[in-house]
């Protein structure tokens, strides 16, 4: 016997039914799993945020990314203390590179203290051009000449202490290691390389000083940020070279005409001095400054760039804040070998998605263009 017709209606009505009740259970799992979201986060509980996709950076390649944000009260009963976060990013690429990294950024005692931490380890292939804009701009990149492998860790707590309304005074530690695993003709024969060597620890005593009137530190809407730091690292403290790093890092934020409509502006700077191996010069590039510039590419004893962000949250039909938002920027850097050197600057500008995962913390999308250089970043929080 031959279908007929109605039947064949049947099961066009029968699948349409199932995808249709299916689309609903998903949909009803993701309202139930929203409003208990919000009812954790407005009760001061941790919350567990988890999310990965394709990404693709200029020193990386292409590259799967993935990450956790985890949020959480350091007193629940304090309303106006802001969450902390431990934001947790990882990688693997095509080319074999792993990196993993965490930013811990948290709130003690109705804010008078501040502790906060960053740790990254990766093994990883990676671009020298030696030191210098010139080396920068006339180094051709390829196997022969810019690539080389290398491994990394890098750990820098630091405690903020509350002095004043918006003021701290900050002190921390950084312990980097870098082991150069494998390496090129050129860098085998660049100078700054071989004064150092394939093998680096480095340890320091930062002190800073903060001015922060931001309304949420990971995604500000309003206010200003300071900081002003000095670094010493030495024979004294255990590491391989004595050298001093003075940086500086000034943003302003600014709300226009509406909530999630923002102008964010970041102006940096940092000079090295004394006898700083090459990995802990100043560079521009990489997923929080200059993005789609290879991290590195750009480096020497004194370096400066600016930013300016445009921030924009859509709106629902209601006028409500949505979850998704766009970014635009553009900005410019130089380096030099001291700052009255800084005369040939470099282009950037870019695009970026954001969506919500938690309140006031977005996972990012970039996509960012340089000079004959380009680089897609996803990662967790804002770039300032």
């Amino acid at each position: 016997m031959k279908p007929t017709k109605p039947f064949f209606c049947f099961i066009l009505l029968l699948l349409s039914v199932t995808s249709h009740a299916q689309f609903d259970g998903v949909k009803q799992w993701m309202q139930e799993r929203k409003a208990k979201k919000e009812a954790k986060i407005a009760a001061g509980e941790p919350f567990l945020s988890i999310l990965a996709g394709p990404g693709y950076t200029p020193e990386n390649g292409l590259l799967l990314g993935g990450g956790f944000l985890y949020t959480f009260k350091t007193n629940k009963a304090d309303s106006l203390i802001q969450r902390s976060s431990v934001p947790i990013n990882m990688f693997i690429s095509t080319k074999g590179n792993f990196q993993i990294g965490t930013a811990l950024q948290s709130f003690w005692w109705q804010d008078k203290v501040r502790i906060n931490a960053k740790l990254r380890y990766s093994n990883a292939e990676d671009q020298y051009f030696g030191v210098g804009y010139d080396n920068a701009v006339n180094t051709i990149q390829s196997d022969s000449t810019t690539t080389y492998n290398r491994k990394l860790i890098a750990f820098t707590p630091n405690v903020l202490t509350r002095v004043a309304k918006d003021f701290y005074l900050g002190v921390g530690v950084d312990l980097n290691y870098t082991k150069v695993t494998s390496l090129n003709p050129v860098m085998a024969q660049d100078p700054e390389y071989l004064k150092y060597g394939p093998e680096n620890f480095n340890s320091g005593l930062m002190f800073s000083l903060h001015y922060d009137s931001r309304d949420v530190t990971v995604n500000a809407w309003s206010g200003w940020f300071a900081k002003f730091l000095t670094g010493f690292y030495g024979n004294y403290l255990g590491s391989d070279n004595d050298y001093q790093v003075y940086e500086f890092d000034i943003r302003k934020y600014i709300q226009i005409y509406r909530p999630g409509n923002i102008m964010a502006l970041k102006l940096y700077g940092r000079i090295t001095q004394g006898d700083t191996p090459y990995e802990q010069l100043t560079a521009l590039g990489g997923t929080n400054a200059l993005r789609g510039y290879i991290m590195g590419q750009y480096r020497d004893e004194a370096g400066l760039y600016f930013i300016s962000e445009w921030r924009h949250t859509f709106l629902k039909r209601d006028d409500t804040l949505s979850k998704h938002g766009i970014t635009l920027w553009v900005a410019s850097g130089t380096i030099a070998p001291k700052l009255s050197d800084m005369t040939r600057w470099i282009p950037n500008g870019g695009i970026g998605y954001r969506f919500e995962v938690q309140p006031r913390m977005n996972v990012r999308i970039d996509f960012g263009l340089g000079k004959e250089s380009s680089g897609l970043y996803f990662n967790f929080t804002e770039a300032f």
